[in-house]
């Protein structure tokens, strides 16, 4: 079985929004749906649980009742950090999956990843112990030093820009969440917690359509995503 949990506990602060960005509108639906419509779409997605602030379940529920969204079985309270949010839903669902089931994790604010993205992903998990959608890097990367010095320049061809979903079967995607926990380790994203116990995760080359709604100027783009978005 494969799940899935939609990060959507945001504030839509950079987005210059006083409501969380997932309710921005988008062709006049709200963001969420475009999100939440792919997954539903998907063959090979089988539950999704949405993590969410207790203020925007209400709404969320509404969302899903009215577009006859199916495969959402939950929408949990979310916490302050999206990594615990996302560890706290892994708990939950620990008594009624199996270890090898895969978990994928997404943010409600990458509307547009397409449902061969998700396919494909899911598969390389399978093969791989984990994996992430990710595009390559457009322009040339510098690491720096704490003093905004450049220390290196990594070969374009080997940056790319993390997106989600990010997938692994539950036993590590658990034992990831768990490490950090246990370490007060707050990571960037699922595939760093994933990377600290020895699990390198597989990157799948995705869209450059797959972006993050975070800043005002990324609505506007999502507005012309959808003149073609299927």
């Amino acid at each position: 079985m494969n799940w899935l949990i939609v990060v959507a506990g945001g504030k839509g602060e950079r987005t210059n929004l006083k409501f969380n960005k997932i309710f921005a509108r988008l062709k006049n639906y709200p963001l969420l749906y475009w999100t939440l419509r792919t997954f539903e779409k998907s063959k090979i997605i089988d539950q999704i649980i949405i993590s969410a602030k207790e203020k925007d379940i209400k709404k969320i529920k509404s969302i899903i009742k009215k577009y006859k969204f199916k495969k959402i079985k939950d929408v949990i309270k979310s916490t302050h950090l999206r990594q615990d949010s996302t560890f706290t839903v892994l708990k939950s669902i620990r008594p009624k999956i199996k270890k090898n089931d895969l978990v994928g994790v997404h943010n409600a604010v990458n509307p547009f990843v397409r449902e061969d993205e998700i396919e494909k992903v899911y598969s390389a998990a399978k093969r791989h112990k984990a994996a992430l959608l990710a595009f390559p890097a457009r322009d040339t990367v510098k690491i720096t030093n704490k003093n905004g010095l450049v220390n290196n320049t990594p070969l374009r061809q080997y940056c790319f820009y993390a997106q989600t979903p990010q997938v692994a079967p539950f036993k590590n995607l658990y034992k990831a969440h768990l490490e950090a926990h246990q370490k007060h380790f707050a990571g960037t994203d699922d595939a760093q917690l994933l990377e600290r116990i020895g699990i390198k995760p597989k990157v799948i080359i995705c869209s450059h359509q797959n972006i993050k709604i975070t800043f005002p100027e990324d609505l506007l783009l999502a507005r012309q995503i959808l003149k073609n978005f299927k």
